[in-house]
């Protein structure tokens, strides 16, 4: 507590000094006898910058004193000069009070007793009344049932009923003791008004503290719903409280002041010292507890974000520059219209706990929504940002309210800004909405799909991804596009740009640049229709102009094909020509089986169709199949072997993984059933005559001719 009082005490010093500066800089010599002009012409010869400010009552206007951005210098001037000029009133100010009030009271000061008895009654009447009424709101609440403080909308229901409660208190406190005093005395005195601003001053500090009360729960840690422990959350309540009483104090004896016939300069001064005393307080109690509620925002249960870090950073120096702001507004108030607002000081409180009721609001919603256990859901985290988001802004716009900004020259640049506001916030949580509808389709159907990573056994022809997995993606792109061009548009529209000759010049450069890039535009509508009519998808495996490779990526106006060996090959949509699909439906693989002449192709046929069925019936692979293996008989008779055919149908990718097994089987059936195999034979026949050196000349020569013949894919031969 000493700290604080020696804290409080250096700013309000501080102040005062600088203040003081400022007048000692700018107090002018006493000009001599004589009119204005003259004594204004000793200021300019002395060298002094000399502002001739309007009179109150010409310089009293509604709303806050904003001057033109253009005359910020002067304005800053004008108001410390007129702060010095009331600020030497200071020493007077005691005995011109005094005076007033014995003015009211018809030259003398006893009607201050029957003021403190008004006023004792009263608050007493209004205290039991409070009572009484917190009490019968209580037995309300119970008997409707008890909130359940494990929860976050129970803590959150607490709240509000806490606030419901002392808020009710509140009002009964202060109409039973505004009551009390105008039936008691209900003719306008300094008695009646005295005791009716004491309650007023009560009120107003009595709602202040159930505000801070339902936040911060002291003693009451289940229902807490900031994250701070009890001594912290404690110490923090006694501390705004006392420095809410003080400032509520000053305040409303300025108000209380108002009534008495005050010289203008004495009350102006008043005015001065009201808002310096409680923003100093505010200021001190932010440096004392910035260490601490710097780790209550950082939070000890999960990682902060890089939102939270900045926050907790710079909160006490945000903080300490509205107070600043604040002060300044209310002194420029002062000194041009003679009036003190409390609207720049007890505007963040307002604020924030309008703010905090919203969301508190929504996320009670919420909870409804989501069962328990859904922190970590997409949509659950969404709905939460939106929730605080909305409550922000909420609070914002209730800071304009009280700052009294909407009836001002500055109106329109806080409408705007809250327009800008909520058309961003909400295009964020349109974005994010499909941005996690397109993620979970795309899961649902990689699931029912069994996956859409290619297999290596496949070798590139499998089949590939679905058809919403290869529209979405685009689909996700084509959104945010939108919705960025919307939020531009609004944007520009809120600061004032007219947006009609924005599309009429996009009209003119969208045929400028459709005249100058006819394949682009081709390109585009080609890959729209090609997508339509489901041509391919990602993860197929297509040819183009002998051009093959799987499809990895698809684009506006591009795809790109993934060849197996590892190539990459990017090919515009309006070069397409004709384009062939590998892994649509199903595949038949071939395979060709060389037997020697002697075989019995009869036998051959049997044994394959029941090695088909069986290899159908097979657990591991069976289900592959869409049609098991067959025999289409001999299908060529080469130099050294007939070639028989076997053949079976199956999904695209998987005819690698069956015809491995097919091969294996079909060389154990037949191995076990006495059927050879032919090998590649060549037979070379030279002449009688001819010697040693000529036949193995002839050999080779055959050798290297069937050789060349396999390289370039025919049929070649073993020598045998």
């Amino acid at each position: 507590m000493a700290r604080i009082i020696r804290l409080a005490g250096t700013i309000v010093l501080s102040i005062l000094l600088l203040c003081g500066a400022a007048w000692a800089q700018t107090k002018p010599s006493e000009p001599p006898a004589g009119n204005v002009e003259s004594a204004l012409d000793t200021l300019r010869g002395a060298g002094y910058t000399v502002f001739v400010a309007p009179p109150a009552a010409e310089a009293a206007r509604d709303g806050l004193a904003v001057p033109d951005i253009s005359k910020v210098g002067t304005f800053i001037a004008s108001v410390r000069l007129s702060l010095a000029q009331i600020l030497a009133e200071g020493p007077r100010t005691p005995k011109r009070m005094l005076d007033a009030m014995a003015k009211a009271g018809g030259g003398s000061l006893l009607w201050l007793l029957p003021a403190a008895l008004l006023t004792l009654v009263s608050v007493t009447v209004g205290y039991f009344a409070g009572r009484v009424t917190a009490r019968f709101v209580g037995r309300l609440w119970s008997t409707v049932g008890s909130t359940p403080l494990e929860t976050r909308s129970g803590r959150i229901m607490w709240a509000l009923c806490s606030i419901a409660r002392g808020g009710a208190a509140t009002v009964a406190f202060a109409g039973a003791g505004a009551l009390v005093t105008i039936l008691a005395m209900p003719v306008r005195s300094p008695a009646q008004v005295s005791s009716l601003h004491v309650i007023g001053m009560l009120s107003t500090f009595l709602a202040f503290r159930v505000i801070v009360q339902a936040i911060l729960m002291p003693g009451n840690a289940e229902a807490r719903l900031v994250t701070i422990g009890d001594t912290l959350a404690g110490a923090l309540f006694r501390r705004i409280l006392l420095v809410a009483f003080l400032g509520n104090f000053v305040t409303w004896i300025c108000f209380w002041l108002a009534y008495f016939p005050l010289e203008p300069r004495t009350h102006q001064f008043l005015l001065v010292v009201a808002p310096t005393f409680s923003v100093a307080m505010l200021a001190a109690l932010v440096l004392v507890y910035k260490q601490a509620i710097k780790a209550a925002i950082l939070g000890a249960s999960e990682p902060p974000g890089s939102v939270r870090r900045a926050v907790a950073l710079t909160w006490p120096f945000l903080v300490i520059a509205y107070l600043f702001i604040g002060w300044f507004a209310n002194i420029a108030e002062v000194t041009s219209s003679n009036r003190l607002t409390v609207g720049p000081v007890m505007a963040p409180v307002l604020a924030i706990a309008f703010g905090l009721f919203v969301t508190g609001i929504l996320l009670m919603i919420h909870d409804r929504r989501f069962p328990a256990g859904s922190e970590f859901d997409p949509w659950s985290m969404l709905f939460e940002r939106l929730a605080r988001g909305i409550g922000v802004l909420s609070g914002i716009a209730l800071l304009g309210v009280v700052w009294r900004i909407f009836g001002s020259p500055w109106g329109h640049v806080l409408k705007g800004g809250l327009a800008i506001g909520v058309m961003v916030l909400f295009a964020w949580v349109g974005w994010s909405a499909v941005r996690i509808f397109v993620n979970e389709r795309l899961e649902a159907e990689r699931e029912a799909n069994g996956g859409t990573t290619a297999d290596t056994e496949s070798e590139g022809f499998g089949p590939g991804a679905t058809r919403l997995e290869t529209l979405l993606p685009i689909f996700r792109n084509v959104v945010l596009f939108l919705i960025f061009a919307v939020v531009v548009m609004v944007v520009l529209s809120a600061m004032g740009v007219s947006v009609a000759p924005l599309f009429a010049g996009a009209g003119v450069v969208g045929l400028a640049i459709g005249f100058g890039a006819q394949a682009l535009i081709r390109d585009m509508f080609s890959g729209a229709f090609f997508l339509l009519d489901d041509a391919f998808r990602r993860g197929e495996y297509v040819e183009v102009s002998g051009t093959a490779g799987m499809v990895e990526k698809i684009s506006v106006r591009s795809f790109q094909l993934r060849h197996h060996s590892g190539l990459l090959h990017t090919i515009p949509f309006g070069e397409i020509k004709q384009l062939t699909n590998y892994s649509r439906d199903w595949v038949i693989m071939k395979l060709p089986i060389r037997l020697t002449y002697d075989t019995d192709i009869e036998k051959v046929r049997k044994l394959v169709k029941k090695l088909g069925l069986e290899m159908a019936e097979n657990e591991e692979y069976g289900h592959l199949f869409l049609e098991p293996p067959k025999s289409q008989g001999v299908i060529q008779m080469d130099d050294s072997a007939m070639i028989v055919r076997i053949k079976f149908k199956t999904k695209p990718g998987d005819q690698f993984v069956l015809r491995r097994h097919v091969y294996q089987r079909v060389r154990d059936v037949f191995s076990a059933n006495g059927i050879k195999f032919a090998h590649r034979e060549v037979t070379v026949r030279v002449a009688d005559a001819a010697d040693d050196d000529m036949r193995r000349q002839a050999a080779l020569g055959a050798v290297s001719q069937s050789e060349a013949e396999r390289a370039r894919g025919m049929s070649g031969a073993e020598i045998w």
